[in-house]
């Protein structure tokens, strides 16, 4: 990072932390540590940016209506102690945030870094398939992992439940869990989740995971694309800097789950927020394709379902629901 954009940072730093009120050139000026005329140019780039800043006797004043995402919007929400860890990396438009991560950890980026989007041209889900992420209808993030422990086989279901607990406290809408990697708002998916994992060779364990959580903010003008259309929907009605809020209550929420994990806890919790249990649904595995009745999940976060009388376990594979 260059002088220049560290003076925008700073700039943007102390009108996020004093949204709708204005600060003075001087203040701003002695915040950054630069002349007056660095922060006129600063505030200008910003304005060129999308930032709405606005200028008045009184000083330069960042609108409270700035659905702008930055660094700076998403840290001002964090908990102390997460925002003491997380390097994040805000991007307008990136392939995918997985796999912009996946480049970061394999260059030496520490755990918790976090790169996020407000667009992806290249938005994975599983199995292959691509994550509607187009510009305008939600926020992308992905954080850095470097587990050593059985937390490696709980990434998706702790991604799962700091997504619900987000939502919940951001939009105030009551969420369900779709095992493994969906979260559902009024019978609508509105988020994906992908956790990708790295072997190290030598130790055949885990070098780094990187976990991938996209939320759907607003429905696209036109509606989603036809595959999607019968599903897909969005976390809740609109909020002010709803897309900052809820990365950074994610954030917060990935890191208590991750840092004091208690498997038992995760999987009541995990188990009481799923919609699946007493469905009937389509278990998809390789090419083969069963219909079951789903029981319960264990503490592993496995599926228990039902075939007709044949009982099994599920760690892996796909299901859908079937309407009867």
């Amino acid at each position: 990072m260059n002088e220049w954009d560290k003076t925008e940072d700073k700039v943007l730093e102390a009108l996020e932390t004093n949204r709708d009120r204005p600060v003075s050139g001087a203040a701003l000026a002695k915040e950054a540590g630069v002349s007056r005329n660095a922060v006129w140019k600063a505030v200008n780039a910003l304005i060129a940016r999308g930032y709405p800043v606005t200028s008045s006797k009184r000083g330069y004043t960042l609108s409270c209506d700035s659905e702008v995402v930055s660094a700076q919007g998403i840290a001002k929400y964090l908990n102390e102690k997460v925002r003491a860890v997380c390097a994040i990396d805000v991007r307008k438009t990136v392939t995918s945030t997985n796999t912009v991560a996946k480049e970061l950890a394999s260059s030496g980026a520490s755990e918790w870094t976090t790169v996020v989007a407000t667009e992806q041209t290249g938005g994975k889900g599983r199995q292959g398939r691509k994550f509607y992420s187009g510009a305008g209808a939600g926020v992308y993030f992905t954080v850095v992992v470097r587990p050593r422990d059985e937390r490696a086989g709980f990434l998706t279901v702790i991604a799962a439940l700091a997504a619900s607990r987000a939502i919940e406290k951001v939009f105030g809408t009551s969420p369900a869990v779709k095992w493994v990697n969906d979260v559902y708002v009024d019978g609508r998916k509105c988020v994906g989740i992908l956790t990708e994992a790295v072997t190290d060779l030598e130790s055949r364990g885990i070098e780094f995971a990187v976990v991938g959580t996209g939320f759907n903010l607003n429905e696209p003008e036109g509606g989603y694309p036809e595959e999607i259309r019968g599903i897909a929907g969005t976390v809740g009605a609109k909020v002010k800097d709803g897309a900052n809020r809820v990365v950074a209550a994610a954030l917060n929420e990935y890191y208590e789950l991750y840092t004091s994990f208690d498997k038992k806890a995760v999987a009541e919790e995990y188990r009481a927020r799923s919609f699946l249990i007493g469905r009937t649904v389509t278990v998809v595995k390789a090419s083969e394709e069963r219909e079951a009745v789903v029981t319960g999940i264990d503490d592993e976060c496995r599926l228990e379902v039902d075939y007709g009388g044949e009982r099994a376990l599920l760690d892996s594979g796909e299901v859908r629901l079937l309407l009867k």
